[in-house]
C-alpha cells in the first residue's frame, strides 16, 4: 500500500504544477495568478465576484458609478487633501498612524460613494526577487483592504516591482488606490 501512495504523489505533484505554467490562467474562488508564458509570475490578483474588471479597464457594469460622477467625487477627495498613493518602509506591510489615518479618509469616501469601486495596486521596489516583491507588494494591499473592510467593493493586485514609479526606492514602496 506505501509503495502505491509514493508512486503516486510525484504523478499528482507533476499535475498540480502543469495547471499553473503557461498562459493558462488558474481561477479559484479567491486567486488569478497571470504570466506572459515565460514561467514568471507578472501580478497577483485576488478575483471579486462583483468586479467585472477586464485586464486595466472595468467592463460595463450597471451598478458602477458613471464616470463623470467618480471623477467628481475623486477630485473632491483629493481637494479634502485625500492622498490615493500610501507609502511604505523598506521590507514591511505594516500600516504606520500617518497612514491609517489616510485609510480613514477612503473609508468616509467610500461610505459617501456606496457605487464605486476600489483597485489596490500593491508595489514594491526592485530590491528582493521577483516573487518576494509579489507577495510584498500584495501583503501592503491586502493590509490597506482589511481596515477599509469594504470586501465586495475592492479588488486587489500585485504588481511587485514590475511598475516602479521612480529611482527613489521609498517611492516604489506603495499602495495606490484606483477608484472606477
Amino acid at each position: 500500500m506505501k509503495t502505491k501512495i509514493i508512486a503516486i504523489l510525484p504523478l499528482i505533484a507533476l499535475l498540480s504544477a502543469c495547471s499553473i505554467i503557461g498562459n493558462s490562467k488558474e481561477k479559484s474562488n479567491k486567486v488569478v495568478i497571470e504570466d506572459r508564458g515565460t514561467g514568471e509570475v507578472d501580478a497577483i490578483a485576488y478575483e471579486q465576484g462583483t468586479f467585472e474588471w477586464n485586464g486595466n479597464e472595468q467592463v460595463a457594469n450597471t451598478d458602477a458609478m458613471p464616470k463623470e460622477e467618480r471623477e467628481n467625487a475623486v477630485a473632491a477627495l483629493k481637494a479634502n487633501g485625500g492622498k490615493l498613493v500610501l507609502y511604505f518602509d523598506y521590507d514591511t506591510a505594516v500600516i504606520n498612524p500617518e497612514a491609517n489615518q489616510e485609510i480613514m479618509q477612503h473609508i468616509a469616501f467610500m461610505q459617501n460613494n456606496p457605487k464605486i469601486k476600489l483597485r489596490l495596486e500593491g508595489h514594491a521596489d526592485e530590491r528582493g526577487t521577483r516573487e518576494y516583491n509579489l507577495a510584498l507588494g500584495e501583503n501592503r494591499a491586502l493590509s490597506v483592504k482589511q481596515i477599509l473592510d469594504f470586501d465586495n467593493r475592492i479588488e486587489v493586485v500585485s504588481y511587485g516591482e514590475e511598475k516602479l514609479q521612480s529611482s527613489e526606492h521609498d517611492k516604489n514602496r506603495r499602495v495606490e488606490f484606483i477608484y472606477k
